[in-house]
């Protein structure tokens, strides 16, 4: 049975948040390091975050968006496990962005990386609800393809799709 050239509506869907995603973790990223040059403010925690998110993401990207369907998808268990990572470590980031400046809040005048930290805040708790409607879908995603039967197919052939494999006997 060959695959519709029509991607379906949640293929579609899924591009798109995994996109943004992306997306937010490069812009949390760039900040992170311009904060870094510009005051020397290492925040290692938002650094994993983003670079995590980038992987997750650009990984689930590449086995959707190949249209030659050469490059497999990783399996939803994995991206399961990837998208608890990215928000096991982005909600405590949340805090240490917020707490990395109680020390200046004391004086009157703006630390000159307010805006950076609020950027970086901002960004980091959109990645949060971006990653936890993510970790929703990859949930119901991977319970989708444990309910599938299971039929004898083999792993490897030339167009990245499983087939029924014949028995030769």
């Amino acid at each position: 049975m060959a695959r519709p050239r029509a991607p379906r509506a949640t293929a579609i869907a899924g591009a798109i948040a995994r996109i943004l995603g992306l997306g937010a973790s490069v812009v949390l990223l760039a900040n992170l390091v311009y904060e870094s040059v510009s005051w020397g403010k290492t925040l290692g925690l938002s650094v994993s975050v983003a670079v995590i998110a980038l992987v997750v993401d650009g990984s689930e990207l590449m086995g959707l968006l190949d249209s030659t369907h050469t490059i497999p998808r990783v399996s939803p268990p994995c991206i399961v496990c990837g998208d608890v990572l990215v928000l096991s470590l982005a909600i405590p980031s949340i805090f240490v962005i917020s707490l990395s400046n109680r020390r200046w809040s004391s004086s009157e005048d703006p630390y000159p990386w307010e805006g950076t930290d609020y950027l970086s805040l901002t960004v980091t708790i959109a990645i949060c609800a971006l990653r936890f409607v993510l970790l929703i879908w990859s949930c119901v995603d991977c319970c989708y393809v444990i309910k599938q039967p299971r039929s004898r197919v083999s792993p490897m052939n030339s167009s990245g799709e499983l087939r029924e494999v014949s028995s030769s006997g």
